[in-house]
């Protein structure tokens, strides 16, 4: 089965994903999915959901990817069972470590290779898949060429975001640790929990410092008109039969970040988009003046996002 996926940066806008398409949604608990506060849900939230979801068929998966201190381990584990008896039916985790304590804890529950892992070729899938995850997140900035390669030579089920970087960039996802450089604040909650304000690899949230525009110097020369640190995605039409004809298990919206309007209409748009392929039709250009629109709303969303995050490092 092909099951779209829709973000759920809050109670509202994961309900209004499920209503609108996604037979799935994934969630961030508050502290351990690499966004602010004000774009997770706490457990409370977290089992509203599930309870929710259930009778109506929905699947849930929980995004615990970050990097824990040692001493937050037992509490990790603690919360993914616990989710997992509510009924959840996947995390997605980006420590090797932890995926392999997970796999053990709980032999059948889905386990999803982050995209913050940093996957970068077939052999980082092969480790991952040793460790015991099932499904693995294919990095943005891979094309249809990288999933051909990879295909045919890996048991995981394969997840593709519904976008992709037009370019490639210098930072990789889940590698860069710039945003701690700037600022952090170490928040510990009343769990035990450290927030780690400014770096998201921690559990804390990044400022997109990556999207600001710097100066290229090397060897005393200056290149004013240097590239981005980071390549900015673009939302996804084009490839998606070939996805399909690949064989992509899960096909994930990205936007917990985004407005719940947005995303409700990036899920009812992908939702048409993903039945045209999936009843056969290879052409989608009928689609693209929506998907224009669509992607204009989520640049001037992105814009705004950004250049808050990084006003908030510049103090």
């Amino acid at each position: 089965m092909t099951v779209l996926m829709g973000p759920g940066g809050t109670l509202d806008m994961a309900i209004t994903a499920l209503e609108r398409g996604c037979e799935s949604v994934f969630v961030g608990p508050k502290g351990w999915s690499r966004r602010p506060a004000s774009d997770e849900l706490c457990d409370e939230e977290i089992r509203e959901l599930l309870d929710w979801s259930r009778p109506r068929g929905k699947d849930i998966r929980v995004a615990i990817n970050v990097m824990p201190e040692p001493a937050e381990i037992p509490q990790m584990l603690a919360k993914i069972e616990r989710y997992a008896e509510w009924g959840a039916g996947g995390v997605m985790l980006c420590d090797p470590g932890c995926i392999a304590l997970v796999r053990r804890l709980l032999p059948e529950i889905d386990i999803h290779v982050s995209v913050t892992a940093g996957i970068f070729n077939f052999r980082d899938i092969a480790f991952y898949e040793e460790m015991g995850a099932n499904i693995v997140v294919i990095p943005y900035r891979w094309g249809v060429q990288e999933l051909e390669e990879i295909r045919d030579k890996t048991n995981m089920k394969l997840e593709a975001f519904m976008f992709q970087a037009t370019k490639r960039g210098r930072i990789c996802p889940g590698r860069c640790y710039s945003s701690s450089y700037f600022q952090i604040v170490h928040n510990r909650d009343e769990q035990g929990k450290d927030h780690h304000i400014g770096s998201a690899s921690r559990g804390g949230s990044c400022y997109r410092i990556c999207r600001a525009k710097w100066d290229l110097k090397i060897d005393e020369r200056l290149y004013p008109e240097a590239p981005d640190l980071k390549a900015t995605p673009e939302l996804l039409l084009w490839e998606l039969p070939e996805y399909v004809a690949l064989g992509v298990d899960r096909f994930k919206i990205p936007g917990r970040e985004r407005s719940p309007g947005l995303v409700g209409d990036l899920c009812a748009f992908y939702r048409r988009a993903l039945d045209h392929v999936l009843a056969g039709g290879v052409d989608v250009s009928a689609l693209a003046p929506e998907w224009n629109e669509i992607r204009e709303r989520w640049v001037r969303e992105r814009g705004r996002r950004d250049d808050g995050r990084i006003a908030n490092a510049a103090e």
